[in-house]
Protein backbone atom coordinates (compact mmCIF):
# COMPACT_ATOMS: atom_id res chain seq x y z
CA UNK A 1 0.00 0.00 0.00
CA UNK A 2 3.21 2.33 1.16
CA UNK A 3 4.33 1.76 -2.59
CA UNK A 4 0.79 2.29 -4.37
CA UNK A 5 0.73 5.57 -2.55
CA UNK A 6 4.12 6.88 -3.11
CA UNK A 7 3.79 5.62 -7.02
CA UNK A 8 0.57 7.91 -6.93
CA UNK A 9 2.37 10.91 -5.48
CA UNK A 10 5.51 10.29 -7.89
CA UNK A 11 3.48 10.46 -10.69
CA UNK A 12 1.04 13.20 -9.63
CA UNK A 13 4.19 15.30 -8.89
CA UNK A 14 5.73 14.22 -12.35
CA UNK A 15 2.57 15.25 -14.67
CA UNK A 16 2.22 18.23 -12.72
CA UNK A 17 5.02 19.99 -12.20
CA UNK A 18 7.40 18.36 -15.09
CA UNK A 19 4.72 17.72 -18.10
CA UNK A 20 3.07 20.90 -17.22
CA UNK A 21 3.74 24.31 -18.89
CA UNK A 22 5.72 26.38 -16.37
CA UNK A 23 3.24 29.03 -14.89
CA UNK A 24 4.77 31.97 -13.86
CA UNK A 25 3.73 33.99 -10.77
CA UNK A 26 3.05 37.39 -10.55
CA UNK A 27 6.90 38.50 -9.43
CA UNK A 28 8.47 37.02 -12.30
CA UNK A 29 8.14 38.54 -15.60
CA UNK A 30 8.99 36.84 -19.18
CA UNK A 31 12.34 36.53 -20.49
CA UNK A 32 12.32 38.22 -23.61
CA UNK A 33 14.89 37.48 -26.66
CA UNK A 34 17.40 39.33 -26.86
CA UNK A 35 18.48 41.13 -30.01
CA UNK A 36 20.53 39.29 -32.41
CA UNK A 37 24.37 39.80 -32.26
CA UNK A 38 26.29 41.30 -35.11
CA UNK A 39 28.69 38.89 -35.54
CA UNK A 40 32.09 39.82 -37.85
CA UNK A 41 32.06 38.57 -40.74
CA UNK A 42 34.55 35.90 -41.79
CA UNK A 43 37.49 36.07 -43.96
CA UNK A 44 35.55 33.67 -46.57
CA UNK A 45 32.06 35.87 -46.62
CA UNK A 46 34.47 39.34 -47.50
CA UNK A 47 36.39 36.98 -50.07
CA UNK A 48 32.69 35.72 -51.84
CA UNK A 49 31.44 39.74 -51.30
CA UNK A 50 35.05 41.15 -52.88
CA UNK A 51 34.34 38.39 -56.11
CA UNK A 52 30.59 38.74 -56.67
CA UNK A 53 31.49 42.44 -56.80
CA UNK A 54 34.46 42.19 -58.96
CA UNK A 55 32.36 39.78 -61.63
CA UNK A 56 29.02 42.35 -61.13
CA UNK A 57 31.10 45.97 -62.04
CA UNK A 58 32.84 43.85 -65.20
CA UNK A 59 29.19 43.69 -66.18
CA UNK A 60 27.73 46.89 -64.68
CA UNK A 61 30.29 49.21 -65.70
CA UNK A 62 30.68 49.16 -69.50
CA UNK A 63 26.80 49.60 -69.25
CA UNK A 64 27.19 52.76 -66.89
CA UNK A 65 29.66 54.38 -69.03
CA UNK A 66 28.19 54.05 -72.60
CA UNK A 67 24.70 55.45 -70.74
CA UNK A 68 26.81 58.47 -69.40
CA UNK A 69 28.66 58.74 -72.58
CA UNK A 70 25.05 58.93 -74.89
CA UNK A 71 23.79 61.30 -71.50
CA UNK A 72 26.94 63.61 -72.42
CA UNK A 73 25.86 63.36 -76.08
CA UNK A 74 22.14 64.43 -75.83
CA UNK A 75 23.07 66.79 -73.47
CA UNK A 76 25.20 68.09 -76.26
CA UNK A 77 22.48 68.47 -78.67
CA UNK A 78 20.12 69.64 -76.01
CA UNK A 79 22.39 72.27 -75.68
CA UNK A 80 22.90 72.94 -79.30
CA UNK A 81 18.82 72.95 -79.96
CA UNK A 82 17.81 75.27 -77.17
CA UNK A 83 19.70 78.06 -78.50
CA UNK A 84 22.68 77.44 -75.50
CA UNK A 85 20.79 77.06 -72.44
CA UNK A 86 22.86 75.68 -69.85
CA UNK A 87 20.09 74.27 -67.82
CA UNK A 88 18.47 71.99 -70.19
CA UNK A 89 21.96 70.09 -71.01
CA UNK A 90 22.65 70.30 -66.81
CA UNK A 91 19.54 68.50 -66.37
CA UNK A 92 20.30 65.57 -69.12
CA UNK A 93 24.09 65.83 -68.57
CA UNK A 94 23.80 65.57 -64.47
CA UNK A 95 21.69 62.22 -64.32
CA UNK A 96 23.53 60.83 -66.68
CA UNK A 97 27.12 61.15 -65.55
CA UNK A 98 26.43 60.93 -61.76
CA UNK A 99 25.67 57.26 -59.51
CA UNK A 100 27.65 54.35 -59.03
CA UNK A 101 30.56 53.07 -61.77
CA UNK A 102 31.04 50.23 -59.95
CA UNK A 103 29.81 47.79 -57.59
CA UNK A 104 30.54 47.44 -54.17
CA UNK A 105 30.71 44.40 -51.61
CA UNK A 106 28.03 46.82 -49.46
CA UNK A 107 25.78 46.76 -52.58
CA UNK A 108 25.43 43.07 -52.56
CA UNK A 109 25.16 43.15 -48.98
CA UNK A 110 21.92 45.20 -49.58
CA UNK A 111 23.40 48.01 -47.12
CA UNK A 112 23.92 50.41 -50.36
CA UNK A 113 21.72 50.90 -53.12
CA UNK A 114 23.06 50.70 -56.54
CA UNK A 115 22.55 54.08 -57.85
CA UNK A 116 22.58 53.77 -62.40
CA UNK A 117 20.43 57.61 -62.68
CA UNK A 118 22.26 59.78 -60.50
CA UNK A 119 20.47 62.97 -58.54
CA UNK A 120 19.62 66.13 -60.37
CA UNK A 121 21.09 69.37 -58.99
CA UNK A 122 18.56 71.43 -57.23
CA UNK A 123 18.72 74.44 -59.92
CA UNK A 124 17.79 71.93 -62.57
CA UNK A 125 15.49 72.25 -65.32
CA UNK A 126 12.53 73.11 -65.95
CA UNK A 127 12.25 75.75 -62.80
CA UNK A 128 11.09 74.83 -59.59
CA UNK A 129 9.37 78.34 -59.26
CA UNK A 130 5.90 79.25 -60.13
CA UNK A 131 5.54 81.74 -62.63
CA UNK A 132 4.33 84.83 -61.47
CA UNK A 133 0.58 84.97 -61.03
CA UNK A 134 -1.21 87.25 -63.48
CA UNK A 135 -2.39 90.66 -62.18
CA UNK A 136 -6.06 90.84 -60.91
CA UNK A 137 -8.45 93.23 -63.32
CA UNK A 138 -10.80 95.55 -61.52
Amino acid sequence: MKALLTKMLLGTFFTTVILSPPILTAAEAPIEAAPPVQAEPSPGEDLGYGVGAVLASVLYSPLKITYAGLGLLTGGAGYLLSAGSPEVANAIINPAVRGDYIIKPNHLKGTEPVIFIGPTLTNSYPPTTPPPAPAAQP
